[in-house]
């Protein structure tokens, strides 16, 4: 008789073993990683994060988490920014950008622009008077701001409403021994991802023949730094402005010269040396329009995106085999199919042009016009991957001047030790 069935034998003993259960508590930093990556958009992730601080750490303390995060899933811009020109007769009445969203269905998106200062109504008012700011730059979630009446600028992020103060442009001494002609060509932020804190303004100025960086850092107790002329060659054989406005790449500048001296400037900021270069070829066609920008690819290579007609060219920045670096074009791709599908699948008309109006983060932001360019009349705005050539429509609307697109930023809460969340709790 099996004794375990006897019912004048006592019960066997319960097993004690306990089960063998795993809780995502229990997970190394390394295999959540792995999991958060899975999530959908930042919105969701950011979500995630602020669950708790182990999570929260688990993603702040990885770079390479925030790099393949961003590979995976390119934050789309909440909107684009709209310069306005001061009216003639009406100059001192503030020209304050317009912002227009780009009505994505991702609720967190629109949370987003509907919780933020996208008006810039939160700026403090240092000198008790309106100020008329203009947007010189958008990098990284903040505007740089300038306010030419006053001179002064501002560093402002409308998605937190969170501003880095107001500060005074350099004086008269960059003009110090300048020859002839002279002026100030672009203001540009540099805004560092593995260090929320810190950032830089840097603006070119010129005279008849060389150039000089200036540089404004918050950390440098003499306010602007006043970098040394550099000699350009050849030398611009002109009277009067010869350098036109700048452009950045991750941290290069680009600086386009008279279009007879087929050259271009280039600042490297981490160097802070000048170099010159050809002007690509494509670029200078006497024969056809060609509109074009610089920016980034989606992995933080500089490029070059132009437009002729309805087809886009791409150029990146590479070594040749005698080492040295120049911009080589890598590909071009006619739109004229996607465009026709997009665009309510209407003909497209014979006149119609592509013009590129912004480079960001591995997408391009065009800009459709006809061949007379009249400001009345609306234009499609599009967004353009570079690593599919996928185009999207935004929205339509007048256009005359510059755009900045805005980006979701990455939350400066999630890098490093940053902000007051990543304190941890004492046991």
């Amino acid at each position: 008789m099996d004794l375990a069935c006897d019912p004048a034998q006592p019960p066997p003993a319960k097993r004690t073993t306990e089960p063998n259960c795993t809780t995502i508590d229990s997970l190394g930093d390394d295999i959540l990683r792995e999991i958060l990556l899975l999530l959908p958009s930042l919105t969701s992730l950011i979500r995630a994060a602020f669950t708790c601080r182990a999570w929260r750490r688990a993603v702040a303390s990885s770079p390479s988490f925030r790099r393949r995060f961003r590979a995976l899933h390119p934050s789309p811009p909440l909107g684009l920014f709209f310069t306005r020109p001061r009216s003639v007769h009406r100059p001192n009445v503030p020209a304050l950008p317009d912002f227009v969203p780009t009505r994505r269905p991702d609720k967190d998106l629109a949370a987003a622009v509907r919780c933020g200062d996208f008006f810039i109504t939160s700026i403090p008012d240092r000198r008790g008077e309106t100020p008329c700011w203009d947007i010189v730059d958008c990098r990284d979630g903040f505007l740089l701001l300038n306010d030419w009446d006053s001179a002064l600028l501002a560093l402002f992020n409308p998605y937190s409403r969170r501003s880095r103060g107001v500060f005074d442009m350099p004086d008269g001494d960059i003009f110090e021994d300048y020859r002839g002609i002279y002026g100030l060509r672009s203001i540009h932020l540099i805004y560092s991802d593995e260090d929320p804190m810190s950032f830089r303004v840097v603006c070119l100025v010129y005279d008849e023949s060389r150039v000089r960086a200036l540089v404004f850092s918050p950390s440098d107790t003499r306010g602007w730094h006043i970098g040394p002329w550099v000699e350009v060659s050849p030398t611009p054989q002109t009277d009067s402005e010869w350098l036109e406005e700048g452009m950045q790449a991750n941290g290069l500048f680009i600086f386009w010269v008279g279009v007879d001296l087929k050259i271009v400037v280039t600042l490297n900021t981490t160097t802070m040396e000048f170099s010159v270069d050809e002007l690509p070829q494509c670029l200078t066609a006497v024969d056809q329009d060609v509109s074009f920008d610089v920016g980034e690819t989606m992995d933080g290579a500089p490029c070059i995106v132009y437009a002729v007609e309805l087809s886009i060219g791409v150029l990146l920045r590479k070594v040749d085999d005698d080492g040295v670096e120049k911009w080589v074009q890598d590909r071009v791709v006619p739109l004229e199919t996607q465009l026709a599908r997009i665009i309510e699948d209407l003909p497209l008309p014979g006149d119609l042009q592509l013009n590129v109006a912004a480079i960001r983060n591995g997408f391009v932001y065009l800009a459709t016009s006809d061949m007379y360019h009249e400001p009345q009349n609306p234009c499609w705005f599009l967004s353009l991957c570079l690593e599919t050539m996928e185009l999207e429509m935004l929205f339509q609307r007048t256009f005359d001047n510059q755009i900045y697109p805005y980006v979701l930023p990455w939350p400066r809460s999630l890098v490093g030790d940053y902000g007051t969340f990543a304190l941890e709790v004492a046991p």
